[in-house]
């Protein structure tokens, strides 16, 4: 009996590391989910705020993951996984040394650690900081990488000629047995790359002390970058082609079906994110434009667009008012999602905060209040918050033409219908786990050899299109929302 053929795609999360193994054998691959793992990405937190993890704990958490799925879709024979792509969270990653060893913690993309360098070096350098935003296409703050790198050089992590950095996806597929490489979506994020050429920007390099090659060559998503040899990898893994796909919030994308030029992505989770994908480089002023405007401006997964992404804290807003109301169960969510109605008056309710940089969400209520009005206010207050940050887009950069939305939130109708009254030609997702599923298509393109351009060998992989309706969720995917 022929072992089965699989692509494996791994969606690196802040909270969980996910593994989804799909169908990806004979001239008809399928797509079709046949193995699924997800397990807890490791960090350990440290006085201060300070959070952190090491390459070694990541790569076993994804190890452990992948290792899982597979071993779940050997239980209907054997397997032989041709590709794997690699996509997750960014601007966390680590340095290595000349000879190749790991030479820094991995500080975790929100920790606040290079905060007080940035001020310093806005300081010293005016020039550099009015330049940076528009070059780079990100907001000079703690998130982006150039912070932590700053941090890491005032502690004494030398930056020695040969030493390289490699975002978290990149290190994992590098350990799995691929060359060093640098994903265009996840370069973006480390504020050390020119948006206009797609190359390190030598000011950023200098302002770090970091030596030329500190960022390897650039290889675009789908693309192989070695094959598996780790000797702890899955016998039905090793010598599959490894990809570093990129980016979690446009693979997402990719992953529910928003591929074609202007397509606005709702991904609806803790963090609701809006990526707009732009089938052009954008100008330095545009960038510069966006960044002040919420939004961050670089490269896509998809070669040749542009992806915007700005945020709205609708899940953490949603969630409490879920808590403060008693609805922590499904049923009682769906009870209050099937009163809601358009127009359901707010009375007294005032709901602030869910921008992206606000610091905390206040939820006022009044006497006599009722659990509809509060339900109803916070989703008047989200959808204003996210209408502002759409046309804040589309000032810069046109309307969108299409529009797709995935991610737990969107199973309740009242969050459908919120969302439909300010997103025009909006289409739902009925989709579980969209930044693996990317992932794995990316890998399946790979491990295929790239037979066919990647859009066209992708619909014939979609198990799942973009409909107009969400699967309301069933009890047991409650902990996704």
């Amino acid at each position: 009996m022929s072992p089965r053929e699989l692509a494996v795609g791994v969606d690196i999360g802040t909270t969980e590391t996910k593994a989804l193994a799909i169908d990806a054998g004979g001239d008809n691959p399928s797509g079709r989910r046949v193995g699924f793992a997800r397990r807890p990405t490791t960090w350990v937190t440290h006085p201060g705020g300070r959070v952190e993890t090491t390459g070694e704990a990541l790569f076993a958490d994804v190890l452990g993951a992948v290792s899982a799925a597979v071993k779940s879709a050997e239980a209907d024979g054997p397997v032989r996984v041709t590709g794997i792509g690699l996509a997750g969270l960014a601007e966390s990653g680590v340095v290595l040394d000349p000879a190749g060893r790991v030479g820094s913690p991995v500080i975790a993309w929100f920790d606040q650690r290079g905060a007080g360098e940035l001020t310093e070096l806005a300081e010293r350098d005016p020039g550099f900081a009015e330049a940076f935003s528009g070059r780079v296409g990100l907001a000079m703050d703690a998130q982006c990488t150039l912070a932590k790198l700053l941090w890491m050089r005032g502690t004494g992590i030398p930056f020695q000629p040969g030493a390289q950095w490699l975002n978290i996806p990149e290190y994992v597929a590098h350990t799995l047995g691929a060359d060093r490489v640098t994903e265009p979506s996840l370069a973006a994020r480390t504020g050390l790359v020119d948006a206009s050429t797609g190359l390190a920007w030598a000011a950023a390099l200098d302002q770090v002390g970091a030596p030329p090659g500190f960022l390897p060559p650039v290889l675009p998503a789908g693309h192989a970058a070695g094959r598996v040899t780790h000797r702890d990898a899955p016998a039905a893994l090793r010598g599959a082609a490894i990809t570093v796909v990129g980016h979690d919030h446009p693979v997402a994308a990719v992953g529910s079906g928003a591929t074609e030029p202007n397509v606005l992505f709702n991904s609806t989770g803790t963090a609701d994110v809006l990526l707009r994908s732009v089938p052009r480089r954008l100008t330095t002023g545009e960038r510069a434009q966006l960044v002040a405007s919420g939004y961050s401006a670089g490269a896509h997964v998809l070669p040749g667009y542009a992806a915007l992404i700005g945020s709205v804290r609708a899940g953490l807003v949603l969630g409490r008012v879920l808590d403060l109301l008693g609805r922590a169960d499904l049923a009682a969510r769906l009870e209050l999602d099937r009163r809601w109605r358009p127009g359901t008056p707010t009375g007294s309710v005032r709901v602030t905060g869910a921008g992206q940089t606000d610091a905390e969400v206040v939820i006022r209520i009044t006497d006599g209040a009722s659990p509809d009005a509060v339900w109803a206010a916070a989703l008047a207050h989200i959808g204003s918050v996210t209408a502002t940050l759409v046309n804040s887009a589309e000032r810069i950069v046109g309307e969108h033409q299409d529009a797709v939305a995935a991610g737990g939130w969107v199973r309740l109708s009242s969050v459908r219908a919120s969302k439909s009254q300010i997103i025009p030609r909006l289409r739902f997702a009925a989709i579980d786990q969209p930044g693996a599923f990317g992932a794995a298509l990316f890998a399946a393109w790979a491990g295929a050899g790239n037979p066919v351009p990647f859009r066209k060998f992708s619909d014939r992989m979609r198990p799942e299109r973009p409909t107009g309706q969400a699967d309301v969720a069933q009890p047991e995917e409650a902990t996704t929302w």
